[in-house]
């Protein structure tokens, strides 16, 4: 399972990124695409603002198709202020949440008025959602779930607001456009991009370490930037100091936590197209299943959802429909030009 998520992700969707960043090249129209430009935005001059007591309304709307438990619970998490939205100096960026056993959850992330947060604060309540269902279902000592799945409760949200958000923008090509941007540029790369290539270049690592040979920073950047290189190939310049991004990660010190975002988010999209497609069922299965705590392995954590990772079948299905965001977005900036 290991091992599958990175070969097929360096291998299969390595052309659809590819694509992607064409994309962004023409947008901006830049001469050439380097690896300094792949966040860039897909719109620059399009970014929708959002109030935190605006966020309250899509945030209980686009997810209360998890029915009335679910819904109280994000009710509550407003009600009794889990989250710290204020921008502090010397505060954390990112976001995070604690979830103590039977205590509700406690939020950081740093709120900056912009549509975008809204998919950060719905990722952070879907942990809180997770850890509240295990909490009520399980003993501590069966809260604990494993790191291949920890992330399919967060990202599932991800996904099921850019669902909501792709319904509520009608005849808004711009706004629907800018929806099916940020699935790719924040849900997808970060989860199967980003640390899927950390995934990638710490398994090559391993391969030294386990032969007893020395690993210096020499070798370490030079192993990164042939990473980078396989995946991205031509159709992006490797500017000078990339191969130095492997030292930022603290994930590394957290076993091979890497390629789970993949992995968990395969699971999160295989479950919220079950969702939009069967409805009720699908729900009441996923709840179950965040309901399972630690007592189930990944496999049959999976299963209990109705998602089978033991073939290559479920990532290729995810691949494919990341690839199908990037074919409707080069189509609306045909639209749009």
């Amino acid at each position: 399972m290991y091992d599958r998520q990175i070969d097929l992700i360096m291998e299969k969707l390595a052309p659809h990124m590819r694509k992607y960043a064409r994309l962004l090249k023409e947008a901006h129209g830049l001469d050439k695409m380097t690896y300094a430009d792949l966040k860039i935005t897909m719109d620059p001059d399009y970014d929708p603002h959002v109030t935190i007591e605006e966020s309250k309304k899509y945030i209980i709307d686009g997810l209360s198709i998890m029915g009335d438990e679910y819904k109280e619970m994000l009710e509550t998490a407003y009600r009794e202020r889990w989250v710290d939205f204020a921008q502090n100096i010397g505060k954390s960026t990112g976001g995070f949440c604690a979830s103590p056993y039977q205590k509700g959850s406690y939020i950081l992330l740093s709120w900056n008025d912009r549509m975008s947060d809204v998919f950060t604060l719905a990722h952070e309540l879907g942990h809180a959602g997770h850890f509240a269902a295990c909490g009520k279902a399980q003993s501590a000592l069966d809260v604990e779930v494993s790191n291949y799945v920890v992330e399919a409760p967060s990202t599932i949200n991800e996904l099921l607001m850019a669902e909501y958000l792709k319904e509520k923008s009608g005849d808004d090509k711009r706004f629907r456009r800018w929806v099916l941007a940020s699935q790719i540029s924040n849900t997808y790369y970060h989860n199967f991009v980003t640390h899927l290539l950390e995934a990638a270049y710490q398994r090559e690592v391993y391969k030294l370490v386990d032969k007893g040979e020395a690993v210096p920073a020499e070798t370490l950047n030079e192993i990164y930037k042939n990473v980078l290189k396989k995946f991205w190939g031509d159709e992006v310049e490797l500017t000078e100091g990339c191969e130095l991004t492997w030292m930022r990660q603290p994930h590394y010190y957290m076993g091979l936590y890497s390629y789970s975002y993949s992995a968990s988010l395969t699971i999160a999209t295989q479950v919220m197209k079950r969702i939009r497609k069967e409805g009720q069922p699908a729900v009441d299965d996923w709840k179950k299943t965040l309901a399972a705590g630690g007592t189930v392995a990944p496999v049959d954590f999976a299963k209990m959802a109705g998602v089978d990772v033991t073939t290559d079948a479920a990532l290729l299905d995810t691949i494919d429909y990341i690839g199908g965001i990037i074919d409707e977005i080069e189509e609306l900036n045909k639209e749009l030009a």
